[in-house]
């Protein structure tokens, strides 16, 4: 079975690409050096891997497998009286593929009216539909059916359960169920460990993840390309390159064959450091002249995140242009045309651009390849030497998506769009795009968007502003903690407002004040927005503690350094008194 189709059956997911939020963080955070472990340029080549593409196999399995199942999803069964039991399984299990889990329920009760008794792999079909549509409640009255009809629940069943919950967030709930068949003697197969293993890595839970996946390995199954993939995801989201590749190393070891999606996580894992950012590069160079991997969209949106954490436009700029000309030449065949995480991406890129110091270390290219790089209307063939024409390049750029439709519009989009002008000091059109672009498009602001606003605010010590959009943000806070529970963490990580996201936005909207001499509102709200074991230091309050002995107020002083914790001071010592 492909790759993907396993995904899919069993739980699992292809990786996302980099959200603008993690992108954002990341160039915001200060740089760190890491010990690194570099790729050789015959990396793959030494390791004699086997390449296995699952994406043109995939997709004419699906044609055929689509077709089979719109012709028994179509046909009506009440027309039939001649149906045997086993014809109204598989139409209740195309209606779980079909994702109708009504349709399964009518043909499922037509085959009771027409004398066929429910038979557990019946049910089993059914609890897969309501966990396909993630119907969480759905999926747990089906399993309490079949308690009630005195039917012993099989493997398949508590493996599809165990997906319900996770697609329902409910990660605990899928471990106690996966005790419960253990205790009822069944031996957990390999989807079931795909399952839990994606959920732990879903809920930002990677130590967990791998305890499943050692557990798997040490006391049932080896592991297959679906989990190896996972735990290389699982590094990925770490920006553990060096665990990847040992992960990576194993997998080859033990005779799998990689896949495009094995490929693409490995990459991703490297896109994720930017002193990894050549490395990255050079597997995809390798991938493509050892194994004659093609890259597809999820590639080339994968090394756009990666030049965005390097502030690397002109390598940006270049691979827009191979997709741009791809999807020229290839039309709707092209694996290339991009989307709105493209724009994403190419959108952080210009915002983390740095023109200056980018006229030296990015040189400008005299020639380009005719076959790779072509000419754009939207793209010069030299980069911008000035911040306003960075600016004006992400504008052309965006009034062609606008234009010609060319992606869905989305909050990650319009968001990074609003960080190249904020990014890039050019203030003039900020205020319009928070204001009114995001209603126009029908889109939601987010937590990058509340992030990005208040950083222009810092720049700008516009406390006016800055207090419109802390309370949009505090909004936007109180609509997300209105979640269910078991959405809340998720929600949390994928969209940017962990409870320590949150704490430095409430930093950088107290150092705003500050700039703005408004030390009276910044001292309230550092004493309402921190508990007393979380409260921040002074360095986290460089901008205020300045403000405060730049204009003498020493009362502001002392409350802000009453409402700050104190570092701890480490006397030296000695080792050679230590017994």
């Amino acid at each position: 079975m492909a790759l993907l189709d396993k995904l899919e059956h069993s739980g699992g997911s292809v990786p996302a690409i980099t959200d603008a939020e993690e992108i954002y963080a990341q160039l915001s955070a200060e740089p760190t050096t890491p010990v690194r472990r570099m790729v050789e340029p015959d990396y793959l080549e030494k390791l004699r891997v086997k390449f296995l593409d699952t994406r043109q196999s995939l997709q004419s399995e699906a044609t055929t497998s689509q077709e089979r199942n719109d012709a028994l999803v179509s046909q009506d069964p009440s027309s039939s009286t001649s149906l045997t039991s086993q014809d109204y399984e598989q139409l209740v299990y195309v209606n779980a593929l079909a994702k109708r889990p009504k349709e399964a329920e009518r043909a499922l009760q037509l085959m009771e009216e027409n004398g066929h008794p429910l038979t557990v792999k019946a049910y089993n079909h059914l609890l897969d539909a309501y966990a396909n549509t993630r119907d969480l409640q759905g999926a747990i009255d089906v399993f309490k059916r079949i308690k009630a009809d005195e039917m012993t629940p099989d493997i398949y069943t508590y493996s599809t359960l165990i997906k319900a919950h996770i697609h329902g967030a409910k990660l605990n709930d899928a471990f106690i169920i996966f005790d419960q068949l253990k205790e009822a003697g069944l031996i957990p197969t390999q989807p079931i460990f795909s399952n839990l293993i994606s959920g732990c890595i879903k809920s930002n839970q990677i130590e967990r993840a791998w305890e499943v996946f050692d557990s798997m390995r040490l006391s049932y199954h080896q592991p297959d390309e679906v989990t190896f993939t996972l735990m290389l995801h699982a590094c990925a989201k770490r920006g553990e390159v060096e665990r990847a590749l040992n992960v990576f190393e194993d997998m080859v070891g033990s005779s799998l064959y990689p896949t495009d999606v094995t490929f693409n996580v490995l990459i991703n894992a490297c896109a994720k450091r930017p002193d990894y950012f050549d490395t990255a590069f050079d597997l995809l160079h390798q991938m493509q002249n050892v194994y004659g991997f093609q890259p597809d969209r999820i590639t080339y949106n994968t090394l756009l995140s990666a030049c965005a954490r390097k502030k690397h436009l002109e390598r940006a700029r270049d691979i827009f242009q191979i997709m741009m000309y791809d999807a020229k030449e290839q039309g709707p065949d092209s694996m290339l045309t991009p989307d709105h995480h493209t724009f994403t991406n190419l959108f952080m890129s210009y915002a983390s651009y740095d023109p200056l110091p980018a006229k030296k270390n990015q040189q400008q290219p005299e020639q380009q390849d005719d076959h790779a790089l072509v000419e754009h209307s939207l793209i010069s063939h030299t980069l911008p030497e000035r911040r306003s024409d960075v600016v004006q390049e992400a504008k052309k750029l965006f009034d062609f998506i606008t234009t010609n439709k060319s992606c869905e519009m989305t909050s990650g989009l319009l968001s990074s769009y609003l960080s190249v002008h904020v990014m890039q000091r050019q203030h003039r059109e900020v205020v319009d795009i928070y204001l009114n672009a995001f209603d126009k498009y029908g889109v939601e602001r987010t937590a990058l968007t509340y992030s990005v606003m208040l950083q222009f605010c810092y720049h700008t010590r516009d406390t006016d502003m800055a207090w419109r959009v802390w309370e949009d943000y505090q909004d936007f806070l109180e609509q997300r903690q209105a979640l269910p529970p078991q959405e809340t963490v998720s929600k949390q990580i994928k969209e940017g407002w962990t409870p320590d996201q949150q704490k430095q936005s409430a930093l950088l909207m107290v150092n705003t004040l500050a700039r703005g001499n408004d030390f009276k509102n910044a001292l309230l709200l550092l004493e309402t927005q921190f508990q007393k074991e979380d409260r921040p230091t002074l360095k986290q309050l460089t901008t205020m503690y300045n403000k405060c002995l730049q204009l003498e107020d020493q009362e502001a002083l002392a409350q802000l350094k009453r409402l700050c914790s104190q570092e701890r001071k480490y006397k030296p010592t000695d080792w050679r008194f230590r017994k």
